[in-house]
């Protein structure tokens, strides 16, 4: 076992320890017989905070890291696309992707819709179209249904937005050489960064969604107990196995865990492969999350009451703890409703829920609230913030309170609906969807004024009790206004997402491209249109040339140039919102697959999960100024070079200096090797000559991080670039 984990299940122990130290301290000392119904209530609460922590943590004991084995060979695979009513333009994307896949496939619709138009677009695509009459069981159904009529040994399910990539086969179905295994489930990955799921800080080049937490390290530690689980898209099965158990589980509308809990029950195996290989959309609006959440949340509670893993024959004492705890995750709305109500009914009614508010309960209470916050941040590695997790635990506290209920009721005969998420980002918010969360806010705001004038006016008897519960209210109306604020902000401007990423553009004014032209870098794109960069602005409502530079491929093509504003952040550079004229449904094509393929890739590099908060210190002290002889400014450049034997590239540099800069490449460059560069900056072409200082690969087989160091800069260049970096010198 590594150092590092062991070091990881310290910190659990420890943590886990000082949450029961806290809890026999409470029962024993602060229960207030006085105010006993709410002060139990507290009490259970932070009962099921402990069992949460324990059945979390049992799930990243150790979380296993795997090397994909060889693929298999001459073997045969279906694609499953189910879909229902979703946009046609989101299934092409996905048909997209598996016709990049490089194994030999045969991709299926499976259209529970019955829609001529799709089956049309399926012919056109190359693909297999199914459809049936009835729309029984839903998914579980229409999936079952196809396997009827199909003869792959090995099928994939993909949701209609979920994109794979070219290597999505020879990454999965190495793990099928043991005979055992059922099947491979990969991470979801979500690309529209607009989404209020998504927390982008563009400058800090940093991200964060809600889901990575799951799919990065639970499943992973999952695995480990060999407990991960289908989770509805995104796998690869042994039709064998499927067949085994009467095909996908039916009666739940979670037909993914009711299925794995079944084939685990008959012996066969799951692997988890941690390796991001399709994309796919997050909900955009409130409505359709809350639609999925509900989903989710009520079909994992039913699995209490239809197939209990607690009980269910054939599985592993951790593969019962495992499956547990994933149904028990989805009753956290209780104890969350009472950690928001509890503040302001104590201070309106004048109850304590503790037995007193003294100095030994305050000292022993930030020193666990201490422990569990650093425990909770170290062990998660980084995909889990307190801040953000508290946030849309607040956010979905009664969607879960509402499933809970509803499965109980399910028992006496309430049929539970599969619902499908809807991907557009027309979907309007309604108050009812965040109704409770602003009845808290209120709630809370009058708790904290109401608590003010109690303490102002000598009301209370108790001044560190009352302040205890203003200070609670304040945070509850924190969380809760933050959570209010990010879902009903528009994050999404179009219809359609823009990838996040630059890429060099050529440009000449339509017609007259032998006079007028230039070079610009892309912010963001899609097979619709592009945000540009450039030093110069382009005349509005004017039609333009671009030549695309997508890697090896340069794409000419013609746009209209639709606004254009100054670069707050970079003086003298214009940005420009420009729409693609007369594109063919191929060109579309390879700009949406070099968008999914290459863009997305190069995001995850430069937005991804960075290094730990200390070495991010211990960076930042060596990297300051006084430390460097030369500043370093973040700013997109088109870079245009040659290499000594003769080959032209042309990139974006992420960042340049007085003594070099940096690029993103999609060919390896030899460590040594020289370079004549220029360099498009809104103050003038520099022209240097460099050599390659460093280089490592970032994206397996086409992006490279390059370092160059100048060797030599012509005379006007030198104070273009020092003007552009500035400079500062011990």
């Amino acid at each position: 076992m590594q150092i590092k984990q062991i070091k990881y299940q310290a910190v659990i122990i420890f943590t886990l320890g000082v949450y029961l130290y806290y809890l026999t301290y409470r029962l024993r000392y602060t229960i207030n017989h006085d105010a006993l119904l709410l002060s139990l209530s507290f009490f259970y609460a932070d009962v099921h905070g402990f069992l949460s922590l324990f059945l979390f943590s049992f799930q990243l004991w150790n979380p296993r890291e795997r090397i994909s084995p060889p693929a298999l060979h001459k073997v045969s695979v279906d694609i499953y696309i189910p879909t229902y009513n979703e946009d046609i333009s989101v299934i092409r994307k996905t048909v997209l992707g598996c016709a990049t896949i490089s194994y030999p496939h045969t991709t299926y619709i499976l259209d529970d819709g019955n829609r001529p138009e799709l089956a049309k677009k399926a012919i056109e695509w190359g693909c297999e179209y199914i459809t049936r009459k009835e729309r029984l069981h839903a998914k579980a159904g229409n999936l079952n249904h196809a396997l009827q009529f199909t003869h792959g040994e090995f099928i994939i399910i993909l949701d209609t937005d979920c994109v794979p990539q070219p290597d999505f086969l020879e990454k999965t179905l190495g793990y099928f050489h043991d005979q055992k295994v059922a099947f491979v489930q990969t991470p979801h990955n979500y690309y529209n960064v607009d989404s209020f799921q998504f927390r982008i800080n563009a400058k800090k080049k940093k991200s964060w969604i809600e889901q990575n937490l799951f799919y990065r390290l639970i499943m992973p530690g999952r695995d480990y107990w060999d407990s991960a689980f289908f989770a509805g898209t995104a796998a690869i099965f042994r039709k064998k196995a499927l067949e085994d158990i009467g095909g996908f589980a039916t009666g739940s509308i979670t037909e993914d865990i009711h299925t794995t809990i079944l084939l685990y029950a008959r012996g066969w195996k799951g692997v988890y492969h941690n390796e991001i290989l399709s994309n796919e959309l997050a909900a955009k609006d409130l409505r359709n999350y809350q639609i999925q959440q509900l989903r989710w949340a009520e079909g994992n509670i039913g699995m209490f009451f239809m197939c209990n893993p607690l009980f269910k024959k054939g599985l592993t004492i951790p593969q019962r703890i495992c499956f547990f705890s994933t149904i028990f995750g989805w009753l956290f709305g209780f104890p969350k409703l009472i950690y928001l109500t509890i503040p302001s009914i104590a201070v309106f009614a004048g109850l304590n829920p503790i037995q007193s508010f003294d100095f030994s309960f305050i000292w022993r209470c930030v020193c666990f609230l201490v422990v569990l916050i650093a425990g909770f941040e170290f062990v998660t590695r980084g995909y889990g913030k307190i801040i953000y997790c508290e946030c849309f635990t607040t956010m979905n506290f009664f969607i879960v309170i509402k499933a809970a209920f509803r499965s109980i009721f399910g028992l006496f005969g309430l049929k539970s609906i599969f619902k499908v998420t809807g991907k557009g980002a027309d979907e309007s918010a309604s108050l009812l969807g965040i109704l409770p969360q602003l009845a808290i806010y209120l709630l809370s705001f009058a708790g904290v004024v109401w608590g003010g004038l109690k303490l102002y006016y000598g009301m209370s008897g108790s001044f560190s009790g009352v302040a205890s519960v203003i200070f609670w209210n304040c945070i509850n109306a924190l969380l809760t206004f933050s959570m209010i604020e990010k879902t009903t902000r528009p994050h999404h401007k179009r219809k359609d997402f823009r990838f996040i990423g630059t890429i060099p553009v050529r440009y000449a004014l339509h017609g007259r491209a032998d006079s007028v032209g230039g070079f610009g870098v892309t912010r963001d794109i899609n097979e619709f249109g592009l945000s540009l960069v450039t030093c110069t602005p382009l005349p509005v409502n004017e039609k333009i040339t671009l030549f695309l530079h997508l890697d090896q491929r340069i794409m000419p093509c013609k746009a209209s140039v639709l606004f254009t504003r100054c670069d707050d952040h970079i003086h003298g550079m214009f940005i420009h919102g420009v729409k693609f004229e007369e594109l063919c449904s191929e060109e579309m094509d390879m700009i949406s697959l070099y968008c999914f393929n290459t863009v997305l890739h190069r995001f995850r590099y430069q937005f991804g999960k960075k290094p730990s908060i200390l070495l991010r210190l211990l960076y930042k002290y060596y990297s300051h100024e006084r430390f460097r002889k030369y500043a370093r400014r973040k700013i997109p450049l088109p870079l245009v070079m040659q290499t000594s034997e003769g080959l032209s590239l042309t990139v974006v540099a992420n960042d340049i200096s007085a003594s070099g800069l940096s690029f993103i490449s999609y060919l390896p460059l030899e460590s040594g090797a020289a370079l004549t560069l220029e360099v498009f900056t809104p103050l003038g072409i520099i022209i240097a000559q460099g050599t390659v200082a460093q280089q490592r690969e970032i994206v397996a087989g086409h992006s490279y991080f390059i370092g160059v160091e100048f060797i030599h800069i012509s005379g006007c260049s030198k104070d273009v670039l020092l003007n552009l970096t500035g400079r500062s010198q011990k």
